[in-house]
């Protein structure tokens, strides 16, 4: 008889895509237990980590989901990655003193799309494709907000989280986000203090959570997305270039996920880094609270999510994105079953 393939060790280390985050450091550190020196691990931003898998420079890696679109060589590896339903804490458009108004507008603004998903996804059912054409027809009708665009600092790190903030400035606003250099001075000249119109700020990872008290609000993706949905918003999925993957490394991957995940919302201690974390006024961030929020292991539900947000992405340019790439949304809508309203 032969020997099962899941226990056969390959001889080559796996060149693996990291972010070296504290959202994946509970896997990371599972991972490193299970394969020891049989992973090499190939540390960077979600962008540089994106570009490393299409370069063929890592094997696979957790990619930005929208990667699944844009990438023509990404594939799903796995039925894992980094999701939340509801906050994140850690990806979210941040406001500053004297956007108050701005503030309420987009709120308000929010439950109308809101009403607007929930009507068209119970309408369309499992036909995720036309849902998202639905709604992005349907908030394309409604009448302009009586205030201007604001502009957006969009971070370059992660393509999943910049291109979800251009859907909700498009619903929201009915045109383009106004985005602007990360690297631009947007302090008052003359006071030396925040002026009222400095662009908002979308922030991922860990400078979002040093950073959070030094905005007077936020709106969280992950709440953003779950708020118009009901359903889980996948920020990264692990995937390969089309490369074949050994039976062994899905069974190690996917043994440190679900170990990471169990182990962190009891017992988070062990997975905290040496020094602990402060934010940006010196106060100690609280991972084991972080962590409760995030999953890595992706079920029906997730899929739906993702499925959703990948159709509407292409939404915004589909002159670009076309059915080619659209058959990962119908690779992700299959995974999607039994239903929409699947529990995790």
């Amino acid at each position: 008889m032969g020997t099962s393939p899941l226990k056969i060790r390959p001889s080559i280390p796996l060149d693996l895509g990291w972010i070296p985050y504290w959202n994946l450091r509970p896997m990371g550190i599972e991972l490193k237990k299970l394969a020891g020196n049989d992973i090499t691990f190939h540390s960077g931003s979600p962008a540089l980590v994106n570009r490393m898998l299409s370069e063929g420079k890592v094997r696979v890696a957790a990619c930005s989901s929208v990667c699944l679109l844009k990438n023509k060589t990404h594939q799903l590896a796995y039925p894992l990655g980094v999701s939340s339903t509801g906050p994140v804490k850690s990806v979210y458009i941040g406001f500053h003193h004297g956007q108050a108004e701005l503030l309420e507008t987009i709120k308000k603004r929010h439950k109308i799309i809101s009403d607007i998903f929930q009507t068209t996804i119970k309408y369309c059912g499992h036909d995720i494709r036309k849902s998202a054409d639905m709604i992005w027809n349907q908030c394309a009708k409604l009448p302009p907000l009586d205030i201007d665009t604001p502009e957006i600092i969009m971070t370059p790190a992660s393509a999943a989280s910049a291109t979800f903030t251009r859907i909700l400035m498009r619903l929201w606003f009915g045109e383009p986000a106004i985005e602007i250099s990360p690297k631009a001075d947007h302090l008052d000249s003359n006071s030396g203090s925040m002026s009222s119109s400095r662009p908002l700020e979308l922030l991922i990872g860990d400078e979002a959570l040093i950073r959070r008290k030094s905005f007077v609000s936020i709106i969280d993706l992950g709440d953003a997305w779950t708020t118009l949905s009901n359903l889980p918003f996948v920020f990264a999925v692990w995937q390969n270039a089309g490369k074949t993957m050994s039976p062994y490394w899905g069974k190690m991957i996917g043994e440190a996920a679900s170990r990471a995940q169990t182990k962190m919302r009891v017992d988070p201690m062990p997975y905290y880094p040496e020094n602990d974390p402060k934010d940006i006024t010196g106060h100690a961030i609280d991972l084991g609270a972080y962590w409760k929020h995030i999953n890595y292991k992706l079920g029906p539900s997730h899929f739906h999510g993702l499925t959703l947000f990948l159709a509407l992405a292409r939404n915004l340019n589909p002159a670009i994105i076309g059915e080619t790439a659209m058959m990962q949304v119908l690779k992700c809508q299959e995974l999607a079953q039994p239903s929409l309203y699947s529990s995790q």
